[in-house]
Order: structure tokens, then C-alpha cells, then sequence
């Protein structure tokens, strides 16, 4: 039942039928999730509360601060950011139980993964595959398809970092370049540029794990015959992949790095924590950003981490910050599995996004799983 909803909710998840903010089917598809494991076990849900504390710490204090403002602003947007954190918090604890309980099979879900990618690619290609425009598919902005690609690659990474190498066959192999090649191409089409930094890492995640930390004569060859290839192919069609990257969005947004509205801290908001410092130690809240008319940017802060450190104050930052930080998950390789997510995060807000917590689930719950050991992907 579980291995079932967690696919739905995956295949559904690109399809926005609804404003951003309002709830999509894939929101409703988690509710019916949430309602199975509260029901069938409450006693094992508490117990992933306790376990993981410092989570209901961070959704108390977002509660608390939301309050304070929604009573002094008596501006309802408190209210529905917080109903955001709780239904993700809630996310949180559910797939960190499910997984702990085996009650999730990765294989399921990395499969689940490589079909909404699958689909997604194919509405891609019958949309035109228009390299002037960002394509946004069924998302209601080009930002948010490249979130997609990269949050859901993300977790496809951290699922499979933890796979034994001998239960892979060929099949998966080749799903495995499947889904990062599809991935891409999602990512390069909808130009969003800081995705394409954040594949980049994941990449070179892939690259450490597969060539450096077990390499053999083989993975050379194959490696060496597949790049000598390439090359020949792109030296061969020199010209014509210019004058095609050339005509690309992607190509016309990096090339204008730095001129664009939104590449300054200031046009990410950030100039708000210089313009209001008397929020820094408490924390602004979350809504109502029509207060803050100093900041270049208007509306909510774009950047996960900032958001976080102007919404929640100097403590509530913390307290994020602390979900790194416990020994008991091991720091580093937290923090190695969410480091494309939050590479991302600091020029885009991306805390809302369910895909976001369940990340960081599984990332505690490997982390724990595996102890020190080196990661085999």
C-alpha cells in the first residue's frame, strides 16, 4: 500500500492543475499517505517524533513566530505558510518511519522515479522542444520544473548510494543514465540556471563514487571509449552545436549573468536582512512581505537558507542549522546528500516543496542506517 501511494504521489507530483500555494493532487495523494500511518501506527510515528526532535522543535518555533505576527498583523498569509511546514513536518516524520520499517522499497521508488521523468521527457518532446522559450510543462514556472528535476534526481542519488552494487543488473544500469540524462534535458529546457550548477554536483558525486571510489579496468575502458566518442561526435558537429546552444534560453540567461534583475543578492531579497535587522534575532515571520517595501525584491525571499534566517530569526536558524549538525546522523554525510538541494536553495526558495523534507528523511535515515561506512552507489 505504501510502496503504492509513494508512487502516485510521484508520478502525480509534475502536475500542477492548480496557482501556486493552492494544494495540487499530489498533495492530496500524501494526505491519504498520512491518514494510513496515523491510523495503522500512531505508537511508531511518535516514535519517529522523539527520535528526531529537533524537526517538531523547528515547526514549533515556526508556529510560534507565525502566531506573534498573525495576531499583530492580523494578515491570514501566516496562517497558510505554517499550514505548509506542517504538512511537510508531517511529510518528514512519515517517510522517515516508512523507511526505518522497511515499509518503502527503494527499488520501487527509484523505478517510480525514472517513469515521472520518463513521462515528463515525452510531454517534452511533444510540446515542441522550443529552445527560444523556459519550458515549464505542467509547473506553473520554469523554476519550478528545474527544482523538480534536480530534487527528484536528488533522492534518486541518496536512494541509490545505498543499494548493494551486486543487486544491480543491467536493466538498472541503464535506467540509472536514463534518468540523469532525462533529468538534464528537463533542466535544460527549463534554463534554470541554478539547477544546472546543482546537476553539476550530483555529477561529480557520481563521478567520486563510481570511477574514484571503485574504479576498475572496465569502468576505464568503458569510461575512456564513451568520452573519446563524445568528443569525436561534438569536434565532428562543432557548428552546429554552437549555433544551437547559441539560440537556447539557457545559453542567453548565462551569457547575461549578472545583469539580469534577479542574479543580485538584492534582487533575491537578501538586502532585506541589511534593511531590517531589528527581525534577525526572532525572526520576520512568514507573510505579510508587503513590510518590507526598502527590499529591491518584493514578495518572499527567494533562497531557502535566507528565508530561513529572516523568517525565523537568528534562533530559528539555529535550530535549522542543527538538523546538520547532530552527531547521531553524521554530519557529513547529511550534508553530502543535501548538498545539491541546498546549493540550490541559495537562490531559490525551495523549503515548501515536499520533495525538500522527504530528501532530508531519508538522508537522516541513511546517515543513521549506515554509520561511517563509505557510501557504495
Amino acid at each position: 500500500m505504501f510502496n503504492f501511494l509513494y508512487t502516485i504521489f510521484i508520478l502525480f507530483f509534475p502536475f500542477y492543475l492548480f496557482s501556486s500555494g493552492q494544494p495540487q493532487i499530489s498533495h492530496l495523494i500524501l494526505a491519504l499517505l498520512f491518514a494510513f500511518i496515523l491510523f495503522k501506527m500512531p505508537s511508531q510515528f511518535l516514535n519517529s517524533i522523539r527520535e528526531n526532535r529537533r524537526v517538531m522543535i523547528f515547526m514549533i518555533y515556526i508556529i510560534y513566530i507565525n502566531f506573534i505576527w498573525l495576531i499583530l498583523t492580523e494578515k491570514t498569509s501566516f496562517f497558510i505558510y505554517t499550514l505548509f511546514y506542517l504538512f511537510n513536518v508531517l511529510l518528514f516524520y512519515s517517510t522517515y518511519l516508512l523507511y526505518e520499517n522497511s515499509l518503502i522499497s527503494d527499488r520501487v521508488i527509484r523505478r517510480a522515479i525514472f517513469f515521472t521523468l520518463l513521462l515528463q521527457f515525452i510531454f517534452l518532446l511533444k510540446s515542441g522542444l522550443s529552445f527560444n522559450t523556459r519550458n515549464m510543462l505542467f509547473f506553473n514556472n520554469p523554476n519550478q520544473l528545474g527544482y523538480f528535476a534536480i530534487a527528484i534526481i536528488n533522492i534518486y542519488f541518496i536512494l541509490g548510494v545505498n543499494q548493494k552494487e551486486g543487486n544491480r543488473g543491467n536493466l538498472e544500469v541503464i535506467q540509472n543514465i536514463l534518468v540523469y540524462i532525462f533529468a538534464f534535458i528537463l533542466i535544460l529546457f527549463s534554463s534554470s540556471k541554478a539547477s544546472i550548477f546543482s546537476y553539476m554536483i550530483i555529477l561529480i558525486y557520481i563521478f567520486y563514487i563510481e570511477l574514484i571510489k571503485r574504479v576498475n579496468s572496465l569502468k576505464i575502458l568503458i569510461s575512456g571509449v564513451l568520452a573519446i566518442s563524445l568528443t569525436a561526435l561534438l569536434i565532428a558537429n562543432f557548428n552546429t552545436v554552437a549555433n544551437m546552444a547559441e539560440n537556447t534560453a539557457l545559453f542567453n540567461r548565462t551569457e547575461n549573468i549578472g545583469t539580469e534583475s534577479d542574479d543580485s543578492l538584492a534582487g533575491r531579497g537578501y538586502d532585506r536582512i541589511v534593511e531590517y535587522p531589528k527581525y534577525l534575532l526572532f525572526g520576520a515571520g512568514e507573510g505579510d512581505f508587503n513590510r518590507f517595501a526598502l527590499s529591491h525584491h518584493k514578495g518572499e525571499l527567494h533562497s531557502t537558507v535566507a528565508n530561513i534566517l529572516f523568517s525565523y530569526g537568528i534562533v530559528g536558524f539555529i535550530i535549522f542549522i542543527s538538523f546538520f549538525l547532530n552527531s547521531k546522523f553524521y554530519i557529513k554525510r547529511v550534508l553530502f546528500y543535501m548538498f545539491p538541494i541546498l546549493l540550490y536553495g541559495l537562490s531559490h526558495n525551495g523549503i515548501r516543496s515536499p520533495l525538500f523534507w522527504i530528501a532530508l528523511a531519508i538522508s537522516f535515515e541513511y546517515s543513521k542506517r549506515e554509520g561511517e561506512k563509505s557510501p557504495v552507489y
